[in-house]
């Protein structure tokens, strides 16, 4: 948040949660364990105060915390082999790490379609669980895969359960499996979503011939910001190139 918005954006929302509610008045470290209500009236008020734009936006702020807890923060060694099936032996595991009081539990498993992300028995739905989760964990495997990862929700709803496929396909054949409703057995079918300012703004340099390094410093954002954003505005518009961004920015009168 300090990064992105600036330490004094940051110490302010903190002191406005702190009046409002007198338990984050008591110092908080990253083995806090912080009630439920009181932890997600927080992250409430942040989403509303910094990321208004919905369930993308949530995605996003999931990804940032991956990056820095993963790089900078507590998790640095968490990872000890990015081998893939010890990678995702360590996705599983991360659910305990941030809640530990709780009967819920994540389930990773690798298949012939890509990671399969289950969340069991949640104390109820709220979007942190599902969505700052789900990017979260995308973002983890970026971290330590070459390809991008696309997100593809298998099932779900507002119940206490939801399954999603992370893959290195953008359109994977859907796993055989009986139990993922909705799923079925062809080809996974991506709803198109509408693009955010900044995914246009980066996929209009894109379009223009700038390389990733050159967007970033252009935008004074890091590099691997500008490939969550590239990706981001692939998965939704079905893209697979810069070549065939430049075409649909082209047709839409984007370019020039």
């Amino acid at each position: 948040m300090s990064r992105r918005f600036g330490s004094e954006a940051w110490r302010g929302f903190f002191r406005d949660v702190a009046l409002a509610n007198p338990w984050f008045r008591r110092p908080i470290t990253a083995s806090s364990l912080v009630p439920l209500p009181a932890f997600l009236g927080f992250h409430d008020e942040l989403v509303r105060r910094f990321y208004p734009d919905g369930k993308d936006a949530l995605f996003e702020l999931g990804a940032e915390s991956a990056r820095w807890a993963l790089v900078d923060g507590p998790l640095q060694r968490l990872v000890q082999d990015p081998e893939i099936s010890s990678l995702v032996t360590t996705i599983q595991d991360v659910w305990h790490r941030y809640f530990a009081d709780t009967e819920s539990r994540s389930q990773a498993t690798l298949s012939d379609s890509g990671i399969e992300f289950r969340v069991r028995d949640l104390p109820a739905w709220h979007p942190y669980f599902e969505y700052f989760v789900v990017g979260y964990t995308k973002e983890m495997l970026e971290l330590y895969c070459a390809n991008p990862v696309w997100t593809h929700r298998l099932t779900g709803g507002r119940g206490t359960t939801y399954a999603y496929l992370l893959t290195t396909d953008p359109v994977p054949t859907a796993p055989p499996r009986g139990d993922l409703a909705g799923a079925g057995r062809g080809r996974l079918v991506r709803p198109r979503k509408a693009l955010t300012a900044r995914e246009l703004e980066v996929l209009r340099l894109v379009g223009a011939g700038k390389t990733n390094r050159e967007i970033a410093f252009v935008l004074r954002i890091s590099e691997k910001t500008v490939q969550h954003h590239v990706a981001h505005a692939y998965d939704k518009l079905g893209l697979y190139s810069r070549a065939g961004a430049t075409l649909w920015l082209a047709e839409r009168g984007f370019l020039g």
